[in-house]
Parts: structure tokens; C-alpha cells; sequence
């Protein structure tokens, strides 16, 4: 039997894993961070993580190792409260004939574009409102570098990357993101010397580094605030139920097929104090 429309509406997770989540990877700036993906098939996500080991000490040989509880805590990821990212697409059959470009292809990239748009919205910066996850930058419990009176300085960056250091982040893995705005405020900063602390980089393919850290720039951030975190201290969850299906009965009075395109996303701090914050910049 021939594979169409009638036969198979929803597309297969292989077909959705190549249309939908890998180039969502790659389009969202908050997905493409490296922050670890956990993979749900629908239920709520609880991600342990430990807090304490206790505190260790000196024993001589022959005496009683000391006993102690480790501490230990839980998040959880795609509560139901967190609801799916839904949009519905529909396509005039005449569009789909006269086409003088690949419309799968253009279709896709507009698909990726429209939802990788809407959860970099919520993932970087959202209220955690009307079923959307709470963004990183309104975390409860990360560290604030305080606020920087108006104007971004070499200092306060440097005193950043100190306070991260102290939650002992894995500091090469760990990258800034801010918004377009700030990447032009930082790019005008320069040592004694002239040399800009914004470095671009020497190798082809590399990213260029801030004070020796990449970097992410986003429009979903506001101009007040600065961010460095390490990527791992920071998850993802994921709804594998993400699904593309196909309507071609649903407007056939208008002789239109509809793209039905749904995906849930989530994301929590395991470590909270690994986000640092500088807010309060105005130039």
C-alpha cells in the first residue's frame, strides 16, 4: 500500500526526530546551550541530584569512620502544569502544485522557526505563566552579581566568572548570553592597551570567547541583564510525544491541507547557584 496522507496523517518519530527536533536543536539558541536533554514519554521528570555528602575528616588508623546522611533533593521536569507548544498551519493545494521551491523544505524551516521562536521566548526569560515554563533568568535561588548602576564594565564581568568559580562550576564549559543590545555594549570594551576583552577567534569554526567563555546572544533576553552559568547545572526536559500530522480532510471545504505541529518543553536548574546575574544595565 502506497505511504500517503490517507493512510499514514501522523508522521513517525523517526520522520519528526528529522523534520522537527533536530533542526529545533539547532535553531533555538536556548537549545543549542548544551544543557542536558532528559527525554520523557509524557510523565512528569524527577531528576535527583545531591547536596551534600556531609563533611569528611581525618580518622586514624584502627578508629570508627564517622557516619553521616547524604543530603539529597529532587526537581522535576514537565509538570502538568508545563503544556505543549501547538500550532496549525494550513497550506492552499495550489501553493503545494505550483511551488517553484521545495515546499517540505520550506515548510519545515518554518515550522522549526515558528516554535524554536516561542519556546526561546519562555526557556530564556518567561514568567512561567499560561502553561509555559519559568525561564532561566527568573529562576528563584541563583546568584546576583548585583546591580550594575547603569553601565557594564571589564570589573563586573570578571567579578561574575568569581562568583561562579566559587559554586565550582565546570569553568571551561561555562558561557554568558545576552541580548544583542549588551553584545554591542561589551564589543566597545577595551584594556589600557586597547585590546577588546570581546576576543574573536583565531581558529576557523571556533566560537569566539568572552574573558575565555563562549558566549550565547538572544533577543529573548532583555537589555538590563547579564547571565554566565555553566550548562550543566541547568536541564531540559523533553516531551518525546512531539507530533507533525497531516489535515487534509479537516479544510477540504477550502481545498487546503493542514500542519498540525505539537512539542513540550521544560526546564529547571539542578543547581541554582551556578546562574549568575547582573542586572540594572542601561548602558
Amino acid at each position: 500500500m502506497a505511504n500517503t496522507t490517507s493512510t499514514n496523517p501522523t508522521l513517525t518519530r523517526d520522520q519528526v526526530e528529522a523534520i522537527l527536533v533536530l533542526p529545533l536543536t539547532q535553531a533555538s539558541t536556548y537549545m543549542s546551550a548544551g544543557f542536558p536533554v532528559f527525554v520523557s514519554n509524557g510523565e512528569p521528570i524527577k531528576v535527583p541530584s545531591l547536596q551534600s555528602m556531609g563533611t569528611a575528616g581525618y580518622v586514624a588508623e584502627g578508629a570508627q569512620i564517622p557516619q553521616v546522611s547524604a543530603s539529597t533533593n529532587e526537581i522535576e521536569l514537565l509538570a502538568s502544569t508545563v503544556h505543549a507548544v501547538k500550532i496549525i498551519t494550513r497550506v492552499s493545494r495550489e501553493l503545494m502544485r505550483q511551488s517553484v521551491v521545495n515546499i517540505e523544505n520550506t515548510f519545515s524551516t518554518k515550522m522549526v522557526s515558528d516554535v524554536s521562536r516561542i519556546l526561546d521566548e519562555a526557556l530564556w526569560n518567561g514568567a512561567g505563566t499560561g502553561g509555559a515554563p519559568l525561564g532561566l533568568a527568573k529562576f528563584t535561588g541563583i546568584t546576583s552579581a548585583g546591580t550594575a548602576g547603569g553601565t557594564v564594565t571589564a570589573n563586573l564581568l570578571y567579578e561574575m566568572q568569581e562568583l561562579a568559580l566559587d559554586e565550582n562550576i565546570d569553568f571551561p564549559q561555562a558561557r554568558w548570553a545576552m541580548s544583542p543590545k549588551n553584545l554591542t555594549r561589551i564589543r566597545k570594551l577595551a584594556d589600557s592597551t586597547g585590546q577588546k576583552f570581546l576576543a574573536p577567534s583565531l581558529a576557523a569554526g571556533a566560537p569566539a570567547t568572552l574573558l575565555g567563555n563562549a558566549y550565547t546572544v538572544t533577543n529573548h533576553l532583555p537589555d538590563d541583564l547579564i547571565l554566565f552559568f555553566d550548562p550543566a547545572q541547568v536541564a531540559i526536559g523533553m516531551d518525546d510525544r512531539a507530533s507533525i500530522s497531516l489535515l487534509d480532510q479537516t479544510y477540504a471545504d477550502y481545498d487546503e491541507i493542514g500542519i498540525r505541529v505539537t512539542a513540550r518543553y521544560d526546564t529547571k536548574a539542578l543547581n541554582p547557584k551556578a546562574i549568575v546575574k547582573l542586572s540594572g544595565l542601561t548602558a
